[in-house]
């Protein structure tokens, strides 16, 4: 596949996505890392666009970013192009400064073009002076020179996301009255140069086609950066979505945001050159990236987070297979884990930057014992360990609280994820349907291990008054809300949830929240949208517990050891967590031997947290 004087073996591009692999502090290519990289290029992917590099330490967003000022870490990026050019894979090294961006946990002094704030970190960056200007597109330059050196088949640029480059172009973050200020184009035309005249191989821009803002760049401002890329001969454009300080959804693409604008950008940027447009964002939802492609709106498709959950997707759409599972954009193993500085992870894939054990010949027979997610998974991977796995589940259909999940607000590309894993599980594993597993079941069975995956049950707190309510399990499950006065009694993630709904609905919503805080456990973003849309059209009462509930439901809450009412409702809602549903387990561990607990039954925690303890029960069975 050419892309004008660049060629790979596909038109599949993998986005570059930070992993937290690198060594901290100095930005070291480690063993890890490299693995995690040789994984996709396993998978088919026709070109890895590497992890953001900083070109200088005032540039970093993370602490364990990579980084290219030295002759190790050109030794380093060597050895994992050497591993990568074995699949006849491209690697293509993505050079940034993050300018006000920069992370000030790690960067004691965040520059930009004028001292404006970040809206993400809270920082006002020093204004940057010509000198320093210098020596960062020196800084671009010299890392560039170490890419090629080390064997990278293109650098790309980042020019957009709200990053220094774009900060330079940018009308509301440049206010500069020197000759930056003036021609707001003039950093990106030197840094641009610079690296034109330095180095020989191919050179990608990465732009932003909106940021979704007000005063955010312009059609007109895209059309400068093309006349750029035409007069410096770039090889191709790549279109993501975004700024990292002001628009942090739209820059991860979050799953709740809609996909049709991005399309009508793509459509006119593709309108204005003859330059190859690649593009991420979502690209496997209802395969859009096939309708990009056909209708020649893009030229090629990166894929990001979608290659974290399976890296064998390449290759399984070129093979027109649909043995595949598709990523719901949800951000909480990737980003989350990211952010936390953990490594990279994934709520459906525990094996991102591990691999599992291998097959045995030992061909036990397991029994499962529950079909939402961790029973599912412990199931594939029982089965991927060559073991005769059969899956008994008390309802008709399989996921267990997974199917509330994606009945949230924003939250349905979930059920892309859910519906994947359900095909693939009823492909690999016997699973009895319609079926309650009692403590005589296996009394005439023959099972060399039992994994009991019950999960959880709502937990209802003891208050007085409490008679007529239902739960928030009940109210994803369908159960109607009368009236349109409610009261959610805990704030963690399932009652922000259905307050979203609630209030989508019409309703008027209070929340009595134990603890300092409503949304626990919530993915950060998911989070910030929340308190952008709904704080404003709720009530909510922290640090408060539901103390009695009178005739009419006029409740009374203790708030900081106050107790005060808060008037009549119309409806109940209970959201104040779960309990483990282990009573199976203690019953059969008692009479059999090797029975298991996983998932919510061994301990209640998140998807991420029983898909990742299904994979360590398999490897332990």
């Amino acid at each position: 596949m050419l892309f004008k004087e660049f060629e790979a073996k596909n038109n599949i591009f993998m986005a570059p996505i930070k992993t937290a692999l690198a060594t901290p502090k100095n930005g070291l290519i480690t063993e890890q890392l490299i693995n995690y990289y040789e994984r996709k290029a396993l998978g088919g992917v026709g070109t890895v666009i590497l992890e953001p590099i900083s070109v200088s330490l005032s540039g970093k967003e993370h602490p364990k970013q990579l980084m290219l000022n030295s002759e190790k870490h050109e030794i380093k990026l060597k050895e994992l192009i050497t591993k990568l050019h074995k699949y006849g894979t491209k690697i293509v090294v993505h050079l940034n400064h993050a300018g006000r961006a920069a992370n000030p946990k790690i960067v004691e002094d965040v520059v930009a073009p004028s001292p404006i704030k970040c809206p993400t970190t809270n920082q006002l960056p020093r204004e940057l002076s010509k000198s320093e200007i210098r020596d960062i597109i020196n800084d671009f330059k010299n890392a560039a020179l170490r890419a090629q050196s080390a064997g990278a088949d293109a650098i790309e640029i980042q020019f957009g996301h709200g990053y220094l480059v774009q900060q330079f172009y940018s009308n509301r973050l440049n206010k500069r009255t020197d000759e930056y200020g003036e021609n707001k184009f003039l950093f990106a035309e030197q840094l641009l140069s610079s690296i034109k005249n330095s180095v020989t191989i191919p050179i990608f821009l990465r732009i932003s086609g909106s940021e979704f803002i007000d005063d955010g760049i312009s059609l007109k401002d895209i059309s400068s950066i093309i006349d750029l890329a035409k007069k410096y001969d770039v090889s191709i454009i790549h279109v993501g979505w975004g700024n990292a300080c002001d628009s942090v959804p739209w820059y991860y693409n979050h799953m709740s945001l809609p996909i049709e604008p991005m399309d009508e950008i793509l459509k006119l940027i593709k309108n204005m050159t003859n330059i190859p447009i690649i593009s991420a964002g979502r690209m496997q939802k209802n395969e859009r990236y096939k309708y990009l492609l056909e209708k020649h709106v893009i030229d090629g498709v990166v894929f990001g987070r979608q290659l974290i959950i399976d890296p064998d997707f390449p290759n399984k759409i070129l093979n027109h297979s649909n043995d595949y599972i598709r990523c719901g954009s949800c951000l909480q193993g990737c980003l989350s884990s990211v952010k936390s500085g953990k490594p990279i992870n994934c709520i459906a894939n525990p094996e991102v930057h591990k691999t599992f054990i291998p097959k045995t010949n030992d061909k036990k027979k397991i029994a499962i014992v529950g079909g939402g997610p961790a029973g599912i998974f412990a199931g594939l991977y029982l089965k991927k360990k060559g073991y005769d796995i059969t899956l008994f589940e008390k309802n008709n259909y399989l996921g267990g609280q997974w199917v509330m999940a994606y009945n949230a607000p924003g939250k349905l590309s979930m059920k892309d994820i859910l519906d994947d894993l359900i095909r693939k599980a009823e492909k690999e594993l016997k699973i009895i349907k319609n079926t309650t597993v009692d403590d005589k079941f296996f009394d005439d069975k023959d099972f060399d291990a039992i994994v009991i995956a019950t999960g959880a049950n709502p937990f209802v707190p003891s208050i007085k008054g409490l008679k007529k309510y239902i739960t928030g399990f009940d109210f994803f499950s369908g159960k109607k809300v009368n009236g349109n006065k409610i009261l959610v009694i805990g704030g963690g993630l399932i009652g922000v949830e259905v307050t979203e709904a609630l209030v989508n609905n019409g309703k008027n919503v209070t929340i009595v929240e134990l603890f300092d805080e409503i949304g626990r456990g919530m993915e950060l973003i998911s989070k910030k949208l929340f308190s952008l849309k709904y704080l404003s059209k709720i009530k909510v009462y922290t640090n408060s517990s539901v103390e009695e509930i009178k005739e009419n439901n006029e409740v009374f809450i203790n708030r900081n050891g106050k107790i005060e009412s808060i008037g009549n409702f119309d409806e109940i809602i209970v959201t104040a967590g779960t309990k483990s549903e282990n009573s199976l387990y203690n019953t059969l561990s008692k009479k059999i031997k090797n029975v298991y607990l996983v998932g919510d039954a061994l301990k209640v925690g998140q998807i991420f947290d029983a898909v990742n303890g299904a994979l360590e029960l398999a490897e332990k069975i």
